[in-house]
């Protein structure tokens, strides 16, 4: 499984006039030579503050940067042994925070790492 590539970035449609009204922020990735692609759309509702919109809309555009963060982390902790740094721990034995880690890249992306 694998998401857009490109880099994702937050934008504040609420600089915009109409039409914009019925989404004021969204995730959006730019290409060169192309118009950018929209990847969300955080809509309007009364029901939903506008800071918790727009906390929404800046989690989910720092996704991909999160996901990778995790898997170095992951990578770097799941590979550090006593007496042998070259050998990688089995799962059972990691810590539950980074057994929690790559329980969470697995939910996200498929990977296995059990």
């Amino acid at each position: 499984m694998s998401y857009t590539p490109e880099r994702w970035h937050f934008q504040d449609n609420t600089r915009y006039k109409s039409p914009w009204k019925t989404n004021p922020y969204s995730i959006t990735t730019r290409k060169t030579g192309v118009h950018g692609t929209t990847i969300a759309n955080i809509p309007n509702r009364r029901t939903v503050p506008d800071e918790e919109k727009r906390a929404n809309a800046m989690l989910i555009a720092h996704a991909p940067e999160m996901l990778e963060l995790l898997r170095t982390f992951v990578g770097w902790y799941s590979n550090k042994q006593k007496d042998n740094f070259q050998m990688v721990m089995p799962f059972k034995n990691q810590p539950p925070e980074i057994q929690a880690a790559m329980k969470l890249i697995e939910k996200t992306t498929g990977e296995s790492y059990v």
